[in-house]
């Protein structure tokens, strides 16, 4: 077994390296560049402001990294041409090595995991994300009976739902926040490949909104629509009071509009550890992951949020860790801690340095 000290988590945190040559960046070119290429399921994540870009040299194509320790942690796949995909990654592996850092990609797809085997990588599954086929879906039946039950109970007691574009008005945005701030109570915002609250980052896109029969605002979602075909449910909030079947409703509302507006695909986000470890030949590492999956609500409710998706779709794309020769119980944490300790893009504060020597000799083996 391995003890891990409490003091290397909080290293980790001191050696989080703040993207500060990110605040020259443009995010409006960088908004140009995905819709021209279009995005992938973790693209909007970037307007977070925690992370950092790496270009290609034609500018053709950029990945999405944030630094922690010796690590370079990138979020998804490359974004941009699909011919220079291979290249790409190929790129920040040399750039990674030059800089002293180990490349990890979290979260990437299938579709070009020949292209990290290339690169020397290896695998392991991290979760699934799912999506709803809008062309498929439906309440007819069986199937759809519960959930037509809730939408039909609260049309009956006039709950309404409506989908607003910016700009918003600072009204709204602050009514905005209420309801996140209901919806977190004492939990803190995560970072990273987590969305988390801010009024500059849900101004940027669609906002589906759930009144109450008063017309007030009870829950919301911010609607990303970057991803090819595909809109994403992103950020996810209600009133802690709000009736029971609330975000269902929202769901299937945000569906209808959807398919009204011509997308094929609802993309419901990530499912952490979801389907990881659960068959007979899966690697030690997945298992030890799938117990985080059935044991680990006090960190996040893993479980839960499958089963809440599961209600929508039996659609899920697999996705994974690919990773070099490496310790994995730390890089693992090392992840966790990028993705529970949110530091924004403009932070001037400075932070004792260690080295990674220092942090790793705190795992304790016994």
């Amino acid at each position: 077994m391995f003890d891990v000290n409490t003091s290397f988590i909080k290293e980790q945190g001191e050696m989080i390296k703040s993207p500060i040559c990110n605040i020259d960046l443009q995010y409006d070119e960088l908004s140009s560049f995905i819709q021209d290429n279009g995005g992938n399921h973790a693209s909007h994540l970037i307007f977070l402001k925690d992370k950092e870009i790496f270009w290609t040299k034609e500018r053709d194509v950029l990945i999405v990294y944030k630094r922690i320790a010796n690590k370079l942690m990138v979020l998804g796949d490359p974004i941009g041409a699909e011919a220079k995909i291979q290249e790409s990654i190929k790129d920040f592996c040399e750039y990674s090595k030059s800089k002293g850092f180990k490349p990890v990609f979290y979260q990437i797809s299938p579709q070009y995991m020949h292209f990290y085997h290339d690169s020397g990588f290896r695998f392991l599954k991290v979760g699934e994300v799912g999506l709803v086929n809008l062309q498929q879906f439906s309440l007819e039946g069986k199937q759809g009976a519960k959930l037509r039950t809730k939408l039909n109970k609260f049309t009956r007691n006039s709950f309404t739902v409506s989908v607003v574009h910016p700009p918003y008005s600072t009204h709204m945005l602050s009514e905005l926040k209420l309801i996140s701030d209901s919806w977190l109570g004492s939990q803190k915002e995560k970072g990273f490949s987590v969305v988390s609250f801010s009024k500059e980052y849900v101004s940027r896109f669609p906002i589906a909104l759930l009144h109450n029969p008063a017309g007030e605002p009870i829950a919301f979602a911010t609607l990303a629509t970057d991803h090819k075909n595909t809109v994403t449910i992103d950020l996810m909030r209600k009133y802690s009071d709000t009736p029971y079947g609330t975000m269902d409703v929202l769901f299937i509302h945000i569906f209808q509009w959807a398919k009204n507006n011509g997308y094929q695909n609802c993309s419901l986000g990530m499912s952490p550890l979801s389907n990881v470890g659960n068959c007979k030949h899966s690697f030690t590492g997945e298992k030890l992951i799938r117990l985080a999956y059935l044991y680990g609500n006090s960190f996040y409710n893993f479980k839960g949020l499958k089963e809440f998706k599961s209600k929508f779709t039996t659609e899920w794309e697999p996705k994974y860790l690919a990773y070099k020769k490496t310790f994995l119980p730390v890089t693992f944490g090392q992840l966790l801690f990028l993705i529970n300790y949110k530091r924004s893009l403009i932070d001037h504060k400075k932070r004792k340095n260690n080295s990674i020597k220092n942090a790793i000799t705190k795992w304790r083996f016994e």
